[in-house]
């Protein structure tokens, strides 16, 4: 099961990073003198430690959430946040096989230069199939509950937070609120 799971958390990463492009290619007006196809002036870029360049931009993205915060929410023993795919992935539960275990996920989208974050979140919720808007969280949220996102713009970073668990808690939309909150604090 958990072999599952990374492929459908690669997939969103996947899906996630194509939107993106998709709404870069889109928008010709903000492309600027150099026509929207260099981006070597770029700074923002995932580094293979799961930090984005950039300076005070850097961000890694095991620091985010702190285990014992998922804890309270979730409960059971959550192990040390780990960094793989461009997200930080922490286990819910010592054997993810039985009930009430699971996973809990955040990854902070690199913004593509030509679009504003604005633009890019807009394209990205417009583009989701059941997505519910959710206020008091960052600057914009929304969540999907089909694949338990939460995603969250808060000025130029766009982020999302993710659960999987089997069974899914009641709780789900509130508790990735309640950790996209913390994201927030952190960024």
């Amino acid at each position: 099961m958990r072999i599952q799971r990374r492929h459908v958390l690669g997939l969103v990463a996947v899906l996630l990073a194509a939107l993106l492009l998709l709404a870069a290619c889109g928008n010709d007006d903000d492309s600027g003198s150099n026509g929207g196809g260099d981006t070597s002036g770029d700074t923002n870029e995932q580094a293979s430690d799961g930090t984005t360049g950039g300076g005070a931009d850097d961000v890694e993205l095991c620091s985010l959430l702190e285990p014992g915060e998922i804890e309270a929410l979730f409960g059971g023993t959550v192990s040390d946040g780990t960094e793989e795919l461009g997200q930080c992935t922490w286990e819910v539960g010592e054997d993810q096989s039985q009930p009430d275990t699971g996973t809990v996920h955040v990854s902070v989208v690199t913004a593509v230069p030509t679009v504003s974050a604005e633009e890019q979140f807009a394209d990205l919720e417009a583009s989701s199939q059941d997505s519910v808007e959710v206020s008091g969280v960052g600057d914009a949220a929304y969540y999907e509950p089909s694949v338990g996102v939460l995603n969250v713009r808060s000025g130029d970073t766009i982020f999302w937070v993710q659960a999987v668990f089997i069974p899914e808690p009641d709780d789900m939309q509130s508790n990735l609120e309640d950790l996209a909150a913390d994201v927030v604090d952190r960024l």
